[in-house]
C-alpha cells in the first residue's frame, strides 16, 4: 500500500511517497527520480500535475492522506484518467507577481492570500507597495523569503496582531502559536521514558505530537528518531532529563520515567565527536539502495577507523555515493577512466564549485587506494583548475561598525572573540571555560578542523568584558551556553546574530562570521606579522592556504604611486576628463 501526502520541504510544496522497505518499491521511487527526505522519512517529487499523474502510474493501490496542516491532495483517478480538477490547485500554489504600486487599490485586501505554515511561520503573499513593504518588514517576526516571494510572520499573538492591523484585512491568520499546545488529557499527554536496550547510554522517549514540543526535542544534542522504536532517542544523562521536566513544565504534561533506578548516568554524556558520528552511518547508507551499501559499507569502515573527522567522512562518502548513483551503482572495480571524467564534466557543467569536484577526486582516491589497496592509482583523474578568488575582508572601522550595533553582552562578545583570536562559528560555540587561560592570555581550541588542537591568543582588550560577562552568565562548562543545560549554543545563532548586525551597520558587503575570520588574517598581516605564525593561528595545514592573504598589499607597496597618477599634471583638464 503507498500512501501519499502533499508536505513543505526545501522551500517548495512536495508530494510525500510512503511506504516500507520493499526493495521494488524503492527502485520504482528512483525509477522515477523521487528523493529521499530524511527529515521526513519519505520519497517525494515536486508538487505539480505531471507528477501525480506519475505517480499514480508508476505504483498501485495508492492513497491520498489529507494533512489538516496542509491543503489536501485531490483524490487519484483511475490510471490513464485525466486529471482536471488538480491543475486549479496547482496554479493557486504559485507566488503571487508583484503588482505595480498605486495609491489606491479597492481590491487590495481581496488580493492578500494566507498559504498555511510551515514550522513555527504562517506563509503569506501580499501584493506590493513600496511602503507598506518596508513597514511590514518592521515589524518583529516578519521577514521576506525571496525564493517563496512571500512573507514568512513568526507565529505569535504579538505578530499577528500587528500585521493584520496594518494590512487592515481582517483576520488573516488562525489562532494556533508556535509556543502554545492543547493541554492532552489521558494516556496520549503523557511523555514516556524507557531504556534503549541496544545501547543503554541512550533512553527511548514518546511524546504527545505537540509541534512546539517535538521541535525542541529535535533540536538537543545527540536527539535522534528510531524507525524500530517509533519514538526519540535521547542521551540518558541527568542533565538531560531535567531539561526534559523543565519543557514539560512549560506545556503543563507529565513525565512519565519507566527507567530503572540508577539508568540516567552522568558518565554517560556522550563527547562531541561521538554525537556528531552517532546515527551518521546509517544515513549515509540510506542514500544507497540496498545492492550497492558494501561499497559505501567498506569506505565508511576505513574512514571511521582511521579516525576521520564527522565532516570529512560525511562529505567523502556523500560525494563518492553521488558517484556512483550517477554509474548506476556499477562496480568499482569496473569504471573505466571515461566514466569518472564524464562524471567530473557533468559536475562542472552544472556549475559546481572546483572545490566540490576536487571533492569528488579526493573520494575516488580514497576508495581505491585504501579500500581496494591500489598503492597506484591507475585512473589519472584530471585536477580541475583551482579557481583564485579572493576573499571577502572588512575594515577595522567597518569591523567596529559591527560591534556597535549589537547590544546584548553575549553576542557582542561571540563576534569580538570571533574577529580578535580568529576563530571558527563551531569553534566559538565550542570554547568551554577550562580552555581560557586568563593567566597566559590564551585560548586552547579544543578539536578543530582536521581533529586538531591549537592555541590562539586571548586579546588582552577582552580580558575585563569576559569575566564581566561570566557574572552576567554563570555557567559550569560552555563559554556560550545554549538554551537548555549542558548544550552549548547553535552555530545558526551566531551566524544569525553576525547576519543582523551586518544589516543594521548598513555593510554593502556579504559578510559572514568567517569573514572576521578572514580580517583577523588580513590585518595582522598588514601590522607586518609572520604569515606562518598567521598559518599557525588560523590552523592551516598547508602554507599556501594562509598565502591567499597576501593579496593585501603591505603598508610599503602602497607608497607605489600610478605611472597614470604621476602624469596627471602633465594633461590638460580636457585630456584628464576624457
Amino acid at each position: 500500500m503507498i500512501q501519499i501526502r502533499k508536505f513543505y520541504h526545501r522551500d517548495d510544496f512536495q508530494i510525500g511517497i510512503y511506504f516500507g522497505f520493499e526493495d521494488e518499491l524503492k527502485q520504482k521511487a528512483r525509477g522515477i527520480n523521487a528523493r529521499w527526505s530524511q527529515t521526513n522519512k519519505c520519497w517525494y517529487l515536486l508538487y505539480n500535475k505531471a507528477n501525480y499523474n506519475l505517480i499514480l502510474r508508476t505504483f498501485e493501490d495508492v492513497i491520498v492522506i489529507n494533512d489538516e496542516n496542509n491543503e489536501p491532495l485531490p483524490e487519484p483517478a483511475r490510471i490513464g484518467q485525466e486529471i482536471v480538477h488538480i491543475a486549479d490547485e496547482i496554479s493557486a500554489l504559485q507566488p503571487a507577481m508583484p503588482v505595480e504600486h498605486k495609491d489606491e487599490d479597492p481590491d487590495f485586501a481581496g488580493k492578500i492570500v494566507f498559504k498555511g505554515r510551515v514550522g513555527k511561520y504562517w506563509i503569506l503573499l501580499v501584493p506590493y507597495k513600496e511602503e507598506l513593504s518596508r513597514k511590514l518588514l518592521e515589524i518583529k517576526g516578519v521577514f521576506w523569503n525571496k525564493k517563496q516571494k512571500a512573507y514568512f510572520i513568526f507565529r505569535h499573538v504579538n505578530t499577528k496582531i500587528r500585521v493584520e492591523a496594518l494590512l487592515d484585512a481582517g483576520p488573516l491568520f488562525p489562532e494556533e502559536y508556535y509556543h502554545d499546545a492543547e493541554l492532552i488529557t489521558g494516556e496520549n499527554g503523557l511523555i514516556e521514558l524507557d531504556a534503549y536496550l541496544p545501547d543503554k547510554r541512550w533512553m527511548v522517549l514518546r511524546c504527545p505530537q505537540i509541534p512546539f514540543l517535538v521541535e525542541e526535542v529535535k533540536r538537543w544534542e545527540g536527539s535522534r528518531y528510531s524507525k524500530s522504536n517509533e519514538a526519540y532517542v535521547l542521551n540518558a544523562t541527568p542533565s538531560v532529563f531535567e531539561n526534559l521536566k523543565d519543557l514539560a513544565g512549560r506545556l503543563n504534561i507529565q513525565v512519565k520515567s519507566n527507567l530503572p533506578v540508577g539508568y540516567l548516568r552522568k558518565s554517560k554524556g556522550m563527547n562531541k565527536k561521538a554525537t556528531q558520528l552517532k546515527g551518521m552511518r546509517e544515513a549515509l547508507l540510506q542514500q544507497v539502495p540496498f545492492m550497492a551499501q558494501t561499497y559505501t559499507l567498506a569506505m565508511l569502515d576505513y574512514l571511521f577507523a582511521m579516525n576521520y573527522s564527522a565532516s570529512s567522512i560525511r562529505n567523502y562518502v556523500s560525494a563518492f555515493n553521488l558517484f556512483m548513483r550517477f554509474n548506476e551503482y556499477q562496480s568499482p572495480d569496473t569504471l573505466t577512466e571515461r566514466q569518472i571524467v564524464r562524471h567530473l564534466a557533468m559536475k562542472m557543467e552544472q556549475g559546481f564549485s572546483t572545490a566540490s569536484v576536487n571533492m569528488v577526486i579526493n573520494a575516488l582516491q580514497f576508495y581505491f587506494r585504501t579500500v581496494l589497496h591500489r598503492d597506484v592509482f591507475e585512473i589519472k583523474i584530471p585536477h580541475p583548475r583551482t579557481e583564485d578568488k579572493i576573499p571577502v575582508v572588512l575594515t577595522i572601522d567597518e569591523c567596529a561598525n559591527i560591534f556597535r550595533q549589537v547590544d546584548n553582552p553575549k553576542h557582542k562578545l561571540l563576534l569580538l572573540l570571533g574577529y580578535g583570536a580568529g576563530l571558527r562559528r563551531s569553534e566559538i560555540v565550542g570554547l568551554k571555560w577550562v580552555d581560557i587561560l586568563f593567566d597566559e592570555h590564551k585560548i586552547i581550541v579544543r578539536q578543530s578542523k582536521g581533529n586538531k588542537d591549537r592555541v590562539v591568543m586571548l586579546p588582552y582588550s577582552i580580558v575585563a568584558y569576559l569575566e564581566d560577562y561570566r557574572k552576567l552568565y554563570p555557567s559550569v562548562d560552555w563559554v556560550f551556553a545554549g538554551q537548555y543545560k549542558g548544550e552549548a549554543l547553535s552555530t545558526g545563532t551566531v551566524q544569525s546574530v553576525m547576519r543582523n548586525a551586518v544589516e543594521k551597520a548598513g555593510l554593502a558587503k556579504k559578510a559572514s562570521v568567517h569573514t572576521l575570520r578572514h580580517s583577523f588574517a588580513t590585518h595582522l598581516l598588514e601590522n607586518g606579522t609572520d604569515i606562518r605564525y598567521i598559518q599557525q593561528l588560523l590552523g592551516h595545514t598547508n602554507i599556501k592556504t594562509t598565502m591567499v592573504y597576501t593579496h593585501i598589499l603591505p603598508k610599503a607597496a602602497r607608497k607605489v604611486i600610478s605611472p597614470l597618477d604621476r602624469m596627471q599634471g602633465m594633461l590638460g583638464s580636457d585630456d584628464s576628463a576624457k
